[in-house]
């Protein structure tokens, strides 16, 4: 579950993340010029909350963003926590770009309904259409259409724990990418060999093999259901 550890005040119901950043440096422009001043966020927390009762917490889950993506600095964030008896629920937040992530106990937990198996519909037709277009006989749309409702049927009987984890989603911090195995294209490759002529076939199987990498279109998308559940107000 990583390094990651808080300290709860049990008293004012304060929360600090502690990590290797808590004495980094504050930067500040005074009279055009770019100061240097010297901090230590984990000893002025335990300062503020000198004489409260301090708990550490553990976490029990990876954060998560249900509705944003891990890489944009303003996203807000939950993660669940334990002092060893309770299970609590924290949410990250920033009030501005300029200011250090803080975390609050908030009510309600995260559900976990594992992850789910899918393709990219429509990259892939956005790019067969173009991979195609410069071919002798370009596939028409209803191929195309074709090819990805058997992709489709395919990745049905996959499992989520089979997949080769290949890449990561810049969008959705619940997304990630996988390759597909052999067995998955050959079986694909077999459902194809029904509808399309051998020299569509060679041209399908040529597309595959170069747009199954990382998280080009072709790779598998692994999506983690994740509910945030919160009590009725």
């Amino acid at each position: 579950m990583g390094k990651d550890k808080f300290i709860w005040c049990r008293n004012c119901d304060a929360v600090h993340h502690v990590t290797h950043f808590d004495k980094a440096p504050i930067y500040s422009f005074v009279a055009g010029e770019v100061e240097e001043s010297p901090a230590d966020d984990w000893r002025a927390f335990m300062k503020r909350h000198e004489g409260h009762r301090l708990e550490p917490l553990e976490p029990l889950t990876e954060k998560c963003f249900p509705d944003a993506s891990v890489f944009d600095p303003m996203s807000v964030g939950y993660v669940e926590v334990t002092n060893g008896q309770d299970r609590i629920l924290l949410r990250q937040v920033r009030k501005s770009i300029y200011e250090p992530l803080s975390f609050e106990l908030v009510a309600g937990r995260l559900i976990d309904q594992g992850v789910t198996v899918g393709i990219q519909d429509n990259p892939i037709k956005k790019e067969m259409k173009y991979h195609f277009e410069w071919s002798a006989e370009p596939l028409q749309d209803d191929k195309i259409d074709l090819f990805i409702e058997l992709y489709r049927e395919v990745v049905k009987e996959i499992k989520p724990e089979e997949i080769e984890l290949s890449g990561f989603s810049f969008d959705d911090a619940n997304v990630s990418f996988g390759l597909p195995e052999p067995r998955v294209v050959e079986l694909l490759m077999l459902k194809c060999v029904v509808y399309f002529r051998s020299n569509e076939l060679l041209d399908i199987r040529k597309f595959i093999d170069s747009h199954i990498k990382g998280c080009d279109v072709m790779a598998l998308v692994m999506r983690r259901q994740i509910i945030l559940d919160r009590p009725a107000a």
